[in-house]
């Protein structure tokens, strides 16, 4: 299995839009010149080419507070979203299908125009069956913080590997200790 994370973005925004039912202000602040045009603050920073959002401890600790306090008080970290491109067996897709809200599918490859290409009718129907659920597919999906925070909630002591992995991915991720793997 191979995951590789193409771009992440939001998270600027994510906590701007945690703070509007109280019309509080962040505390974090984000520079489109560069990183020493920018005034740090404490926390931590991501950067996205000629853009660095510092994120304050003060909106990572309310943030961490709301994700604690469920689904329903977490819904600005579903505004983090992840492009992931991820080579898997087909059978561990099929187990990724039960994440649709939060989960979007760009595209993938196609056993159509790939392992069944100038098939048609009962050759390509056979085709398709025979084809191993081992076999590897990469795809490229879009991931919400939030629900990768399901998966890893859900999945992280499962007995399949390639969750295990995916799982450890999630950890790796910029502010995953405080916005998804939190009090789990």
């Amino acid at each position: 299995m191979k995951i590789t994370a193409l771009e992440i973005s939001g998270i600027f925004p994510s906590l701007l839009a945690m703070r509007l039912p109280k019309r509080s202000k962040p505390n974090s602040n984000v520079c489109f010149t560069g990183i020493n045009d920018c005034q740090a603050v404490q926390g931590g920073y991501t950067i996205n080419e000629h853009k660095v959002t510092f994120v304050a401890n003060a909106d990572l600790e309310l943030a961490q507070r709301l994700v604690k306090a469920g689904d329903e008080h977490a819904k600005a970290i579903r505004g983090i979203l992840v492009w992931v491109e991820i080579t898997a067996p087909i059978y561990w897709w099929r187990e990724m299908e039960t994440y649709r809200a939060g989960r979007e599918r760009l595209s993938c490859e196609s056993t159509m125009h790939i392992d069944c290409k100038g098939l048609t009718g009962e050759q390509l129907v056979q085709a398709k069956s025979a084809m191993p659920m081992g076999k590897a597919q990469t795809a490229i999906d879009v991931y919400s913080y939030q629900c990768l925070r399901r998966i890893y909630h859900q999945r992280k002591h499962h007995r399949l590997p390639q969750w295990q992995q995916f799982c450890q991915w999630i950890e790796s991720l910029p502010f995953a200790q405080q916005l998804i793997t939190c009090g789990l």
